[in-house]
């Protein structure tokens, strides 16, 4: 008897390693997946991120732009007022265009087009990007929680080791609540 009950342990053994080793698999192929949607998420995070890195540069440009035209058009409206011998009338050509300068100043300040109005959508690109800068970081430490988790799972099923395969497991869904952070709350997910 003691033959035929070692054949029987090592049977059991043996559906007990083969459905181990079917769980690896599955946790492999189930990982692989949530690695995939969190790189892609990445990628569109990046490309969003240079995207508002480009917006706010070309807005800060605006800004600086908006910010001369403002100050050669005082500097002209005040050259122009130094210049005249006296006081000139409303009507006058030189207070016409003094007037048309001081308003260009004004506009070039505070209009809906001008550096204040720029300054704030710049500041508000720049703020978008680090939303984003937080959001790539969070979706890499999802990737890489899930790549060991795929490593771990591989290594569990060559060598049949079960606590391996519960390691993967917990390091696997780590990674899965690494994503969903990166999504839902990056800056919590991102270290």
């Amino acid at each position: 008897m003691t033959a035929v009950k070692a054949m029987e342990h090592g049977e059991h053994a043996e559906h007990a390693a083969h459905a181990g080793s079917n769980r690896a698999a599955l946790l492999v192929a189930v990982l692989a997946a949530l690695l995939a949607i969190c790189e892609q998420h990445a990628k569109h995070a990046e490309i969003l991120l240079e995207e508002s890195s480009i917006g706010a540069t070309d807005a800060w440009g605006q800004y600086q732009a908006k910010s001369t035209r403002a100050m050669i058009a005082r500097d002209l409206a005040d050259a122009f007022e130094a210049a005249q011998p006296q006081p000139a009338a409303e009507s006058d050509r030189e207070s016409i265009v003094i007037k048309r300068l001081r308003d260009d100043a004004v506009h070039f300040e505070h209009g809906k087009d001008g550096k204040d109005a720029i300054g704030k959508h710049a500041r508000d690109l720049e703020e978008h990007r680090d939303q984003l800068i937080e959001q790539v970081h969070a979706y890499d430490n999802a990737a890489a929680a899930l790549e060991l988790g795929i490593v771990l799972s591989t290594a569990s099923a060559i060598t049949a080791a079960a606590p391996l395969l519960v390691l993967a497991c917990c390091v696997g869904a780590t990674g899965a609540i690494l994503g969903i952070l990166g999504y839902v709350a990056p800056t919590w997910a991102a270290f």
